[in-house]
Formats: structure tokens, sequence, C-alpha cells
């Protein structure tokens, strides 16, 4: 049963302790994705603002992919940031969206794959870490600011070794007075706890869980399980169609031998299947 965890005692020194820094007065930044975690993280977080009375200032903000997103996540962020009655910003890379950074990756080399992947987080890191940052910077220009992120170890071994707590450096400005902090506050956290948060506060998350969605991210996201790829591709198929066309054009699959056109061919054109069909017997 989710009880409201307590991470850091009160005899720890501030600096290393982003409770005391919000008791403080320190800004408070909530990144919200539409997705479980950030939600948990979100209600857990105002209900212990409200109930300690923290007196820096409270925002959300969110990092909108564009056409890569599951159609309805934008309006869904809009919608916990109205019932949690909390400001929301929105930001977006300034060249376009994810699709078309994978089309400018593909151009700008036609000799490597061209989609995100483990080792090649740009979906991350130019298309949200990025332009949050910069947000960040022209928002805040001096003070103390912690980043909320809802990361847990339970998901995957590399965010099982994230810290919990770390200065944002691409933000962090001391000549200006400017200290941002990253902070994972339900990194401990497993699957129940976030689900039983989210039924104490409201019962309500993302459409995508209700069909049956483990996880939300893109729509058709690299990292995603094939549950949550059939999900995305049948719920989104304009988005599945045009990641599909890349494969058909670059002759790069969507994940090392996974082609993405394999999943839900019906709902593809004839000359995408036909493309893809062509770059896979040259690859056998």
């Amino acid at each position: 049963m989710y009880q409201q965890l307590s991470l850091f005692s009160l005899d720890e020194s501030p600096s290393d302790n982003p409770i005391q820094l919000l008791r403080e007065g320190a800004s408070l930044i909530l990144s919200v994705s539409g997705g479980k975690d950030s939600d948990a993280m979100c209600h857990d977080l105002l209900e212990r603002r409200q109930t300690e009375s923290w007196s820096g200032d409270v925002v959300m903000v969110h990092a909108d992919l564009g056409r890569a997103e599951w159609h309805n996540t934008t309006a869904y962020v809009h919608d916990l940031a109205r019932r949690k009655n909390v400001p929301l910003h929105i930001v977006r890379w300034t060249h376009g969206d994810l699709i078309d950074r994978i089309w400018q990756r593909y151009y700008a080399d036609p000799s490597r794959p061209c989609w995100p992947s483990n080792k090649a987080r740009y979906c991350t890191s130019d298309m949200k870490r990025g332009p949050i940052s910069r947000w960040i910077r022209n928002t805040f220009p001096s003070g103390k600011v912690i980043c909320a992120i809802g990361l847990r170890a339970e998901e995957s071994v590399t965010r099982a070794k994230r810290p919990i707590l770390s200065p944002r450096s691409d933000c962090t400005a001391p000549n200006k007075g400017r200290f941002v902090f990253d902070w994972l506050p339900i990194h401990e956290w497993v699957t129940s706890d976030v689900w039983g948060c989210i039924q104490k506060h409201c019962g309500t998350a993302h459409p995508a869980y209700a069909v049956g969605n483990k996880r939300l991210s893109c729509a058709c996201c690299v990292l995603a399980s094939v549950n949550d790829l059939f999900n995305g591709a049948v719920y989104n198929p304009d988005t599945y169609r045009e990641l599909c066309r890349i494969e058909a054009v670059t002759g790069y699959s969507f994940r090392p031998n996974f082609w993405l056109s394999d999943l839900k061919p019906d709902l593809l054109p004839e000359s995408t299947l036909q493309s893809v069909q062509e770059h896979q017997r040259r690859n056998t």
C-alpha cells in the first residue's frame, strides 16, 4: 500500500537535502511527461508542499515531442496541471519535432542509423533536456531551484545508478546566484507505490494505460515493449505510418533486427511495405 515516503532526514545538511531547500523557499519545477511516474511524483510533492507550507514558486514543465507523442498527451498534461492548479509551461525543440530530428540525422549522415537508441539518446538530450534547461535559465535568473523528475530505479539498470540529487550543470550559474538541482524524489518507489499514490489522489492516469500500456513515452518509443509499440501503432496510426516511412526511405530498421513496419502492416500503404521488404531482402 502506498505511503508517502521520506527520503531525507532532518539532520542532513541543507545543500544535500532538497526537502530542506524547499522548506527554505527554493522554487520547485515538476517535470511532467504524462506518464504514471511523473503523475505520482506531482501528487506526492504537491501534497507535501501544502502540508509543510513551502513558500517557493511551483510550476510544471513538459517537453512536447510533437508528432512522436501519443496524440492525447499534451491535452492530458494540460488537464493534470488544471486539476492540480499549477501553472504549466510547454517547451519544444526549436528546429521541429522528434520526427523532424530523425530525418535531419539521416540526411546529415546517411551512412549511420538515424534512430534514437540506448547509446544515442538524442530524443532526451536534444528534445527534452535541452529545451527544459533553456526555459529554466530564462525563467529563473537567480535563486535555488529544484527540478523534480519522476525516474525510478526499478525501471532500468541505468536509472538505478542515477544519483537522487545532482547539480544541473547547464543551468547552474554561481556568478548569477542561480543554483539548479535535478532531484529524483520517487527513485526508490516500486510500481505498486506509484499506482497506490495515483489511486489515493485521483485514480486518473493517461488513457494509454487503460488500453494496456505498461509505460507511457512516445507513441512508438525505440525502448518500448512490443505490447506498448503495438498499442502506439493502433491508437496513433499517422505517427506509426510516418515512422515506418522512415524505415522505407532510409533502409534502417527501427531497432536492430526489428522492423516497426512488421508490427502492424495492415496500417501501411503498399509503397511503404514494398520498400521495406526490399531493404529486408538486401539485409538477409
